[in-house]
């Protein structure tokens, strides 16, 4: 809140222009966006706007770090892979750039192995909602306030969805376009789908980028595959891996 404050007071004394171009900043500057033109509709408010920020800081960050490790697993015991995204890296980000906003797009192959890793390992294995009226669907009929568990998981892991190499890692599943009909829901679906959804993949795409381009990654021998579900699914004995030093670029 006192962060908060700063900024708004900051602007109001003339010391500076906006609130600021991180996340914070563009849910303070649509706020005062929303005041000035009146908009009676849904705008946000302060508590709001920290109920956001603390939404993307705690479920933001242990998801997206489970991601980015259970991804490296999948490329250390994968080298083929690994040297496909590599190269895709180096090609996309010439001569060993930093990542930016402009290349994301570009990493194609890099897309297809974290949507894969998100089938494998989401990073929530159930989502909860409850029927706020009477709803049929088909056959099955769901009361108002019925709380219902969609199935994240077992969705994910459906031989009769996906096929019977339904446990392998196989990224061309995601060669084509994206699957429709709740197949795959890593973020949720619909318009309560996961609010930092963007920001996540964001993130996790430039991360990998960079570490790809600078590291190669083996499976160590005392790295034990135990995935245990707790909301999230995590390495019950953690993932060790050997990084070595790329030395220069190789396009």
């Amino acid at each position: 809140m006192e962060i908060i404050q700063s900024r708004k007071d900051g602007v109001e004394i003339g010391r500076s222009t906006c609130y600021g171009s991180d996340l914070l900043g563009m849910l303070l500057n649509e706020m005062q966006r929303k005041k000035d033109d009146g908009d009676n509709g849904f705008s946000l408010n302060l508590q709001l706007i920290m109920d956001e920020c603390k939404t993307f800081f705690f479920a933001g960050h242990e998801t997206t770090a489970l991601l980015l490790t259970w991804t490296i697993m999948l490329l250390a015991t994968n080298p083929n892979w690994q040297q496909k995204v590599r190269h895709e890296v180096n090609q996309v980000c010439h001569n060993g750039a930093t990542p930016s906003v402009e290349h994301l797009s570009k990493f194609t192959l890099l897309n297809m192995v974290i949507n894969e890793s998100l089938r494998l390992y989401p990073p929530a294995t159930v989502l909860p909602r409850m029927a706020f009226e009477d709803i049929k669907v088909g056959d099955l009929e769901i009361p108002k306030g019925l709380s219902i568990w969609i199935p994240v998981l077992a969705i994910h892991h459906s031989e009769e969805l996906w096929g019977k190499d339904v446990n392998e890692f196989k990224p061309e599943r995601f060669a084509s376009k994206p699957f429709s009909g709740g197949r795959f829901i890593p973020f949720a679906a619909g318009p309560r789908n996961c609010v930092g959804q963007g920001f996540a993949l964001m993130e996790a795409k430039i991360i990998l980028a960079m570490l790809l381009s600078k590291f190669s990654f083996t499976i160590s021998d005392s790295y034990r595959h135990a995935p245990v579900s707790v909301l999230t699914i995590q390495p019950k004995y953690g993932v060790q891996v050997y990084l070595t030093p790329i030395n220069s670029y190789q396009p």
